[in-house]
């Protein structure tokens, strides 16, 4: 216990040194190893790991703490959702490994939930540690009270310091000159947030390694009763949705194969009309398939599934060339390459889909997750809006269309393409006096927000700062 409240107290201070108040960068890195170190290691000591294959999410933590080095993307944002995730799946797979879709869900919520109700046993454990005054002797009792009246003063000092200086320019002066002591970094009010983040990691960091080391390898997973759904309903929702799907399908390669569209419609907006809705009927699919294996019959449905899958990779197709026919028509936007991600990993997903079919022991469960998290992680080894940027660029060379609101989006990783592609629009008198004043306030404002820490380096930021210069 000891360890965990040393190891704890060490991650909050990096935590508070390196991310607090600071720009995104090699921080992220710098703080992510010692991290996931010290997880590993108290998982380690209290010998609680089952399954050593769960380290691999360690990959993919890693891959996506460096993108925050290297890049200055969009997909920054969506991290900050998934890098936890990741966590949360490698504590399952180390030590509670699971098997099916119902367990893991079961067991992310509990590893959402149950560590905020151990925030009171581990503060009661953490309250042990202090020797109780029969045991004291008097040279302990007399650090321990130096110790703390140096916790009460200093920051009281601190304070009362900070509050002078800011009401008197000369005070605060008085340090700087005299001593070459700068207090004006220390505002009261990030002070402030300071201890308040401090706090809160502190309580949930220490209460989930206490929860995984202590409780959550004793607890028993409850299992529910396996359901079979009768073969009749299934079978019968399986040749409808076929049938239906024969017909659709026969429908996509007449109208976009042969560009034959009713009156009326324009093509590139009938392309836009249905990717998100074939988007989700490929998973509403490929759910039914899985449901489908718990069915008692299996000859007819193993057939008749393998047929919807080859249906929905069709579905899936169409999706995808209809996302194509509407980015050649409207530009290149980073929604619009997510869904290209998230069809290809669909598309992907198949392959083991229909190992499953045949095979009930496939693990299906692994076999998803590997390639979702390989997928997204290979798409952070990428700049997706300098991707995005230079292929608008040269949509507007071909074309003379571009829509630069969706390239004016705070990040760095296209400043450069956004820095040439203000003399091309010289070329076109509309388009260069409408976006010029927008452009040119966009990109000085880049540039002038470029400021950050040694923590917070980061290449793009950087390389974009030396084509400034």
């Amino acid at each position: 216990m000891k360890k965990t409240l040393v190891g704890t107290i060490i991650i909050c201070l990096l935590h508070s040194v390196l991310l607090v108040n600071q720009d995104l960068g090699l921080n992220v890195l710098l703080f992510t190893i010692p991290l996931l170190g010290f997880l590993i290691y108290r998982m380690r000591e209290e010998k609680v790991i089952k399954n050593k294959w769960g380290f691999l999410y360690i990959i993919p933590i890693i891959v996506l703490s460096i993108s925050y080095f290297i890049y200055d993307n969009t997909l920054k944002y969506l991290n900050f959702l998934v890098i936890p995730a990741l966590y949360i799946l490698m504590y399952i797979t180390t030590i509670k490994p699971v098997n099916t879709f119902e367990d893991m869900i079961v067991e992310v919520l509990n590893l959402l939930v149950k560590p905020l109700n151990s925030i009171g046993k581990f503060m009661k454990e953490t309250m042990k540690l202090i020797p109780s005054k029969e045991k004291k002797k008097k040279v302990e009792k007399k650090n321990n009270d130096v110790l703390i009246s140096l916790l009460v003063v200093i920051p009281v000092v601190i304070i009362v310091l900070m509050l002078l200086s800011s009401a008197d320019s000369i005070f605060g002066g008085l340090f700087k000159n005299l001593f070459n002591i700068d207090l004006s970094f220390l505002r009261l009010d990030e002070v402030v947030t300071r201890v308040i983040l401090f706090v809160i990691l502190f309580l949930y960091l220490g209460s989930t390694i206490f929860f995984l080391t202590q409780e959550y390898r004793k607890e028993k997973r409850v299992k529910g009763e396996s359901k079979e759904y009768k073969p009749l309903t299934l079978n019968m929702l399986l040749i409808s949705l076929n049938i239906i799907y024969v017909v659709f399908d026969i429908i996509q390669m007449n109208s976009l194969l042969l560009h034959r569209v009713a009156k009326g419609f324009n093509y590139a907006d009938y392309a836009r009309s249905g990717f998100f809705q074939l988007m989700a009927i490929s998973f509403i699919n490929i759910i039914i398939v899985l449901l489908s294996k718990k069915c008692k019959e299996e000859t007819k449905t193993k057939i008749m599934s393998i047929v919807m899958i080859l249906l929905t990779l069709i579905i899936n197709i169409s999706a995808f060339y209809r996302m194509f026919l509407y980015e050649q028509a409207y530009g290149y936007t980073v929604l619009r390459l997510g869904v290209y991600a998230i069809l290809i990993t669909e598309a992907i997903l198949f392959i083991p889909t229909i190992v499953y079919i045949i095979n009930k022991k496939t693990p299906i469960l692994n076999w998803y997750l590997a390639i979702a998290i390989g997928v997204y992680s290979f798409i952070n080894c990428f700049s997706v809006d300098r991707i995005i940027a230079e292929n608008n660029i040269e949509r507007y060379a071909r074309t003379g269309k571009i829509d630069i609101y969706y390239l004016e989006n705070s990040n760095y990783d296209n400043l450069k393409q956004l820095r040439q592609l203000l003399p091309a629009l010289k070329d076109n008198k509309e388009i260069f006096e409408a976006e010029k004043d927008s452009l040119d306030a966009y990109i000085n404002s880049m540039d002038k927000d470029n400021k950050t820490t040694i923590f917070g380096y980061n290449i793009s930021k950087e390389q974009a700062k030396e084509k400034r210069d």
